[in-house]
């Protein structure tokens, strides 16, 4: 869930606070021919697997050196399970599901459903485009007003009144006022637990709690003048989903994926037995304090609140879990980065990170979309994921030239 920036240019706000963002390559056209329901065989893929790669893959079109890659990348770094799709003008080409065998707890398909991070924040987006369109929303509209949620926790806390002035489009935009890149550094997604002890609770911490002590803290900005990356914010707005659409966060989602064409977009559950066709773990070798069970001192994996995060509390930020597929649905509707509909000629990405998740997805100047989804970030090379999706681009933008490049905007 923390923010990967690589753009040189201030962010812009256009097209119904759409954040623009274009770019390009060059290389070889890569080989894409044919379909595979069955095992591909590793070894005949191409020369540069490892000698006994132990990766199954599985899925339809073809694309060796994708596949090569993948491989490569999933022996070096030790990664479970790895989901990589791609479409051309909206016609899905390429869809494979791997897995590690005698390293994964369960077999990946194309149909296997993991945890997005960040890139449930573009379902966020979606379902908001959506509401601004049918005018069930007002982007002006000061978001806790709206919300109906205006008094702090605890009781009488002193507000920075600044914070009734932030609207709608300051949380879509980033631009709140609270910036956890500057002191204090806090981020109420990863303080869960405390957040829940401080208002001397002693279960996980309701939603409508958790913003109420968010009220309470610190801006660092003015709203609406500094972009800052906020998760909070997109917590917030998944609420907004709801009230206005008169439906649960979830259920609205679900509405959003029917649009698409799609029927398997949840959000996954914290701890407990995992969704139907929901990968069977999430790979993290760290583990803290329960968000969950605040008052326990038992030590859980940090992708099962571990990290002081309960996703059902982070909801519109963080929760949702889908498969690459389905990413590309949403794609060919709805900017992957930003509110709105899609922008040929622009390179829009978004990256997904959190405990035992990292996730990418990103719509190319050339007309083609890409996501690619696995289920751990703990690499033994800290570069390897992003080096992973520039070899995946360089590939997947010589299928035509692109237009020349500008900026490119990349976040989480």
């Amino acid at each position: 869930m923390r923010r990967f920036l690589f753009a040189v240019a201030p962010f812009a706000i256009v097209a119904a606070l759409a954040l623009s963002a274009c770019g390009g390559g060059n290389s070889a056209p890569p080989v894409i021919s044919g379909t595979s329901q069955s095992p591909t065989s590793v070894g005949a893929l191409s020369s540069r697997l490892p000698p006994g790669s132990a990766i199954a893959i599985v899925g339809t079109g073809a694309n060796p050196t994708l596949d090569a890659d993948v491989v490569a990348f999933m022996t070096s770094q030790h990664v479970p399970n790895a989901e990589l799709a791609f479409s051309k003008n909206g016609t899905a080409r390429f869809s494979h599901a791997y897995t590690y065998k005698g390293l994964a707890a369960s077999k990946t398909s194309t149909q296997t459903i993991m945890r997005l991070a960040s890139n449930t924040k573009a379902w966020t987006s979606a379902a908001l485009w959506n509401l601004i369109q049918a005018n069930k929303i007002s982007t002006s509209a000061r978001v806790f007003q709206y919300l109906g949620i205006t008094k702090p926790l605890p009781a009488g806390a002193t507000v920075d009144p600044r914070v009734y002035d932030i609207t709608i489009a300051d949380m879509i935009a980033h631009e709140s006022g609270w910036d956890d890149s500057v002191p204090p550094y806090y981020d109420p997604t990863f303080a869960m637990r405390e957040s829940a002890l401080a208002l001397g609770l002693k279960h996980e911490i309701h939603l409508t709690q958790y913003v109420r002590h968010q009220l309470t803290q610190p801006l660092q900005e003015t709203p609406g003048t500094t972009y800052a990356y906020c998760n909070f914010c997109y917590t917030v707005l998944g609420m907004v989903v709801a009230k206005a659409s008169g439906m649960s966060y979830d259920a609205y989602i679900a509405r959003v994926a029917s649009g698409v064409g799609v029927g398997n977009v949840f959000s996954s559950p914290t701890l407990g037995a995992r969704l139907s066709n929901e990968v069977a773990k999430y790979y993290s070798p760290y583990t803290g304090l329960s968000a969950v069970y605040v008052t326990s001192n038992k030590l859980y994996g940090d992708p099962y609140s571990g990290d002081d995060m309960a996703l059902e509390v982070g909801e519109g930020a963080s929760a949702l879990a889908t498969n690459a597929e389905s990413m590309l649905a949403l794609m060919n509707k709805y900017l992957i980065w930003g509110v709105g509909p899609p922008q040929p000629g622009a390179d829009w990405a978004r990256e997904g990170s959190m405990e035992g998740t990292n996730t990418w997805a990103e719509q190319l100047p050339n007309g083609v979309n890409y996501a690619f989804l696995v289920n751990t970030r703990q690499y033994s090379d800290p570069n390897a994921f992003i080096n992973l999706q520039g070899q995946i681009e360089l590939q997947l933008n010589a299928m035509n030239r692109p237009r020349a490049p500008m900026w490119t905007a990349i976040g989480n």
